[in-house]
């Protein structure tokens, strides 16, 4: 069963006035699918997280999972929390200190279930999260990573045929957050459940998602597979937040009649072949984006090339990363971002060719007109 949200609207009141906290969003997550809402504060996705879950009534739209409406103005029907069948993890855990593992875990299950069944279904679960050993142990004496297992236990154990997570791992350590990614995901496609995920980390929704949706301004402007959004976004506030981005004002030679045909560009760094994106339009101010990543650092012994997407310039300055080293390059006035490998970067103060293929270029509207 898909979970669906047609146009979903909104709004909160204040004194200074009404706040239009989601514009209108629908979308669609199929069944099993790991779904991302991604953006910065202030964007809408908790909210919209909240609708779902029934902790927040909307102010107009429909949310359904299959043929069961969780809400809908126009049906004037609106399910409690606890008739939807959804598990929630939020960003504070929110596990009660003066209970055990088992005791915070099988909360749910109280009204429900045999005391037989509690037993088989709690310790299934926490087998599963690698939390049997803690059952006897009270909550406040777990880590981090401890308590966010144990939420998401108490999440999973009703069965629920959706799981939303706000946040969850933004309150551990970067070793451990990385961790639990990759075991969050491992367990969500091993039981197959359908996933809403709220961050406004990308890199996270990234490493995690099957599709994301990019929040901005409380409407959901674009929605894709990670790579798919990374190496080819349709619009440049998706370019800019995802990630570190280039952009260098250019001038259009040859123009293209449909999104994604090849366009001429001329730029401070040198002529380009790009693609046109969803948003350009002919007559408005050009920009040519690229990603770091995509500058392709040439053998010093090579030989000149002026053809298109090739330029040089100085490297200025270098940030050693660990897996990976970024550079400031100056190309005559205009600085750009490299990302090399440790191992294979020039020394600043040295001068350098690249070559950046036309697939990795698209053309932007420059939003300074």
């Amino acid at each position: 069963m898909d979970l669906k949200v047609i146009e979903l609207r909104k709004a909160f009141h204040a004194q200074s006035g009404d706040v239009q906290a989601v514009h209108g969003v629908s979308f669609e997550v199929p069944r099993g699918t790991f779904f991302t809402l991604l953006g910065p504060s202030g964007s809408g996705k908790t909210t919209i997280l909240r609708c779902i879950g029934g902790l927040e009534m909307p102010d107009s739209g429909e949310i359904s999972l299959g043929e069961k409406i969780y809400y809908s103005d126009r049906r004037r029907i609106g399910l409690m929390p606890e008739e939807r069948g959804i598990g929630m993890v939020f960003q504070s855990y929110a596990i009660w200190p003066h209970m055990t593992v088992f005791q915070n875990v099988a909360y749910p299950l109280a009204k429900e279930a045999s005391r037989g069944e509690i037993k088989e279904r709690v310790g299934m679960i926490l087998g599963r999260l690698s939390l049997g050993s803690l059952a006897d142990r009270l909550a406040p004496n777990l880590s981090g990573g401890q308590q966010q297992r144990v939420a998401l236990a108490r999440a999973l154990v009703a069965r629920p045929q959706v799981l939303l997570l706000d946040e969850p791992l933004s309150n551990l350590d970067a070793k451990l957050r990385e961790q639990m990614r990759f075991e969050l995901k491992a367990l969500q496609e091993s039981l197959g459940i359908t996933t809403v995920y709220v961050t406004h980390d990308q890199e996270e929704a990234l490493a995690l998602s099957d599709r994301i949706g990019l929040m901005h301004e409380g409407a959901l402007l674009e929605v894709g597979a990670p790579a798919e959004l990374y190496l080819r976004p349709a619009h440049r506030v998706t370019a800019d937040f995802l990630g570190t981005a280039n952009f260098v004002a250019a001038r259009v030679e040859r123009n293209a009649d449909r999104p994604w045909d090849e366009m001429v560009l001329e730029t401070p760094i040198g002529k380009f072949v790009a693609q046109r994106s969803v948003e350009w339009q002919p007559g408005v101010a050009t920009q040519l984006f690229f990603r770091p990543e995509c500058v392709d650092l040439l053998d010093a012994n090579a030989p000149p090339n002026d053809g298109p997407n090739y330029g040089e310039g100085v490297v200025e300055r270098v940030t050693f990363l660990g897996n990976s080293a970024d550079m400031i390059m100056r190309c005559k006035d205009t600085q750009i971002r490299v990302r090399s490998h440790p191992t294979r970067t020039p020394a600043a103060g040295r001068q350098v060719r690249f070559f950046i293929a036309p697939e990795s270029c698209i053309v932007f509207p420059d939003p300074a007109g």
